[in-house]
């Protein structure tokens, strides 16, 4: 399965198990994390993040990152949803990435990072990063 394949099964199986269980509002960001943090954690150059925002989503795009835009998600989660959104990926076969939030998993190939604070998921879309540089993005965020 390619990158943005991967990147979509999981985005899709983590929405319908949002809306499936009415997660509680959290309080998302007002604003994306910068560029500079974003760059030095991932090893790339991506530009100014671009931010779009809904109820329950707050997305931070960062352009000219590589081929595929790299992207952070904010959404206001539940466990449970959190949890069917990692069982709607197991045929990516998802890795828990233990002292990460409440609970985290990322894909053994990389390219995406999933992380459970409580009221909100963190998600890490960078299909050519390694799960390892999307830890350390992570902690930075958290």
């Amino acid at each position: 399965m390619r990158a943005r394949e991967r990147a979509a099964a999981v985005a899709v199986a983590a929405l319908v198990a949002f809306v499936a269980t009415g997660a509680a509002t959290a309080a998302l960001p007002k604003s994306c994390p910068s560029a500079a943090v974003v760059n030095a954690a991932l090893g790339q150059k991506g530009k100014t993040p671009k931010l779009t925002r809904s109820q329950y989503v707050v997305t931070c795009t960062y352009p000219g990152s590589g081929p595929v835009a790299t992207k952070i998600e904010f959404e206001t989660d539940t466990a449970a949803s959190f949890t069917a959104g990692e069982k709607g990926a197991a045929a990516l076969h998802p890795v828990k990435v233990s002292g990460l939030g409440k609970a985290a998993w990322t894909l053994q190939s990389g390219g995406d990072l999933d992380v459970f604070t409580g009221t909100e998921s963190i998600k890490i879309l960078s299909p050519f990063s390694s799960a390892a540089k999307l830890e350390a993005l992570a902690r930075k965020l958290l």
